[in-house]
């Protein structure tokens, strides 16, 4: 097939950018079609940074509802469930009418129903796992998947030996290519660059621990903080209240562009431990403060972080430790020992390998 097209869905959109990024390059002829969640919560309006970015990029974005599987029950358990079938039959339309060659997962709710439904039309799929450990999308998505890509060598384990391939986790190649200055003004100050992040979608619970010292900050750093949109309004309030005010730069969500720029002038970071900030923390040797999720699934927010705490260069904190007296002297601390620029872990050309995989399922066929 010269020119398949190839759906691209999942949770996870800083990997999938990077594989896109190398397949437009080296196939510039294939179709590519995202399907993911167009706006960032239910019943909002607020488009999603996936959705935007996924624009910007200029690929064909397809809107889908669908339902999550969740750990705990609770009040929303039920209706999330029944829209498990409705993002199934959704996937089917859409998967009828784009006709594509592979479905390629990254994981999450949203690539479930679609994996699903390309089992069912034969078509087919190959996933990537960013984790330690198998998630429980990925688990069921890993049962009709040819191709199951991981992250870490010790993750092979839990999957079949003939479908796990370790890749590696894709980063996005703005990471390494910094712009020379920022999309936001900088104000014109000696003091040091402090990033605050929670990932795409913000980090509600740590960024309630830090706004009420944030002026504190302010007297020894110029903070950059990328809120989520949740976060959004508490922090223009917070904003509004410091002295410093233009030492304090506040958006929902900063492009790629943006964040390997900051990545490569902060002096420290403080934020969550997802795998791809933690990759892209470690591929770029960026010191950082790190607070895991207190509910991640199988702890592996920390595992993310200890790996990267062995290397010198972050320290863990546990989120009910997140206090303006420990925060200021784990800074003070950390920023006696930098070690910025010592980049580690992550196997080489990650998004290449998982490219390598997906030029090797459509070697399969569509098996019509």
């Amino acid at each position: 097939m010269n020119n398949p097209t190839i759906i691209v869905t999942g949770g996870h959109l800083t990997p999938a950018q990077a594989v896109i990024d190398v397949l437009q390059k080296k196939y510039p002829s294939w179709n590519i079609v995202w399907v993911g969640r167009k706006y960032a919560f239910e019943g909002t309006k607020t488009q999603s940074a996936e959705y935007e970015n996924i624009v910007r990029l200029g690929i064909p974005f397809v809107s889908l509802t669908t339902g999550r599987l969740q750990r705990k029950f609770s009040f929303y358990t039920i209706p999330s469930l029944l829209k498990i079938p409705v993002g199934i039959v959704q996937s089917m339309l859409i998967l009828k009418k784009y006709k594509p060659a592979l479905v390629v997962s990254f994981g999450g709710y949203i690539a479930l129903p679609v994996a699903l439904a390309a089992y069912v039309l034969r078509i087919p799929v190959l996933t990537h796992e960013q984790t330690h450990h198998i998630g429980a999308s990925n688990k069921i998505i890993g049962l009709v998947a040819k191709k199951i890509c991981v992250t870490f060598p010790e993750t092979l384990s839990e999957v079949p030996k003939e479908k796990g391939v370790l890749t590696g986790l894709p980063i996005r190649k703005e990471i390494f290519s910094p712009p020379a200055k920022p999309s936001f003004p900088m104000p014109n100050s000696r003091l040091a660059l402090l990033y605050i992040t929670g990932g795409s979608t913000g980090a509600q619970s740590l960024n309630d621990k830090l706004f009420p010292f944030i002026e504190k900050l302010l007297e020894s750093w110029v903070v950059v903080h990328q809120t989520g949109e949740i976060s959004y309004k508490k922090a223009l309030k917070t904003k509004e209240s410091v002295r410093h005010q233009e030492r304090y730069i506040i958006a929902p969500f900063f492009q790629g562009e943006d964040v390997a720029w900051l990545l490569h002038h902060a002096r420290v970071v403080i934020g969550r431990s997802g795998a791809n900030t933690v990759a892209e923390l470690s591929a770029v040797g960026t010191p950082a403060v790190l607070v895991s999720l207190p509910w991640a699934g199988g702890n592996e927010q920390e595992q993310n972080a200890r790996a990267y705490v062995q290397t010198g260069n972050a320290v863990l904190l546990d989120q009910d430790s997140v206090s303006e007296e420990n925060v200021m002297n784990t800074l003070h601390t950390l920023t006696k020992k930098l070690k910025h620029g010592q980049q580690h872990t992550q196997l080489p050309d990650a998004a290449h390998s998982v490219a390598e995989e997906i030029e090797i399922c459509l070697s399969y066929g569509r098996e019509v």
